[in-house]
């Protein structure tokens, strides 16, 4: 394990128990039970130094969700882009191939005397196309985690969509698939 990593790790742990210990200031001084502190009796020194120790936790949270909504609408600008500007391709759904792989999972269920084991199923479907285009052939990747048997209904009723290709740069494409989110 490198330095970088160890030092990674190290960085998490301190920022965790910050966050830890800053909730436990702030319920100590908002006048959580104790030996030495009746019910009621509030702090209002502690609890500023519990949200002193929060505040790198509230920033990093709001720093990963201003970046997640970026990222989000830079896609949907491309997306929008594509559609504006793209070559559309009509795909026919029927003849897609549907690589699928099902299985169950064990999973342990509550605690205590509680616990019991549950089986999930999963099922995770590749669909390969390969779209001929100004001489070649794209070949498209899409992994959906559908039921195979729902999913192969809904490219029944919707029978074709579209596929946007930028004619600059075939790599960036767009198959639109909004009516499997109905």
């Amino acid at each position: 394990m490198g330095f970088k990593k160890i030092l990674s790790n190290f960085r998490s742990w301190i920022f965790a128990g910050f966050t830890f210990l800053g909730c436990i200031i702030i319920y100590a001084g908002i006048g959580g039970r104790g030996r030495y502190n009746a019910t009621g009796e509030s702090n209002f020194y502690f609890v500023a130094v519990g949200i002193v120790l929060l505040l790198p936790f509230l920033m990093y949270m709001l720093k990963t969700k201003i970046l997640l909504n970026k990222a989000e609408d830079k896609e949907r600008k491309r997306i929008a882009n594509l559609i504006r500007t793209g070559d559309k391709i009509m795909v026919n759904l029927d003849h897609l191939e549907i690589q699928s792989n099902s299985y169950q999972q064990e999973v342990e269920v509550g605690s205590g005397y509680n616990t019991r084991n549950e089986y999930i199923d999963f099922t995770h479907n590749l669909i390969l196309i390969a779209i001929p285009y100004n001489n070649d052939s794209i070949k498209y990747k899409l992994n959906i985690d559908m039921d195979t048997t729902k999913l192969k209904m809904h490219f029944a009723i919707k029978k074709e969509t579209e596929l946007y290709i930028d004619p600059k740069n075939p790599n960036n494409t767009y198959l639109n698939l909004r009516f499997l989110e109905s």
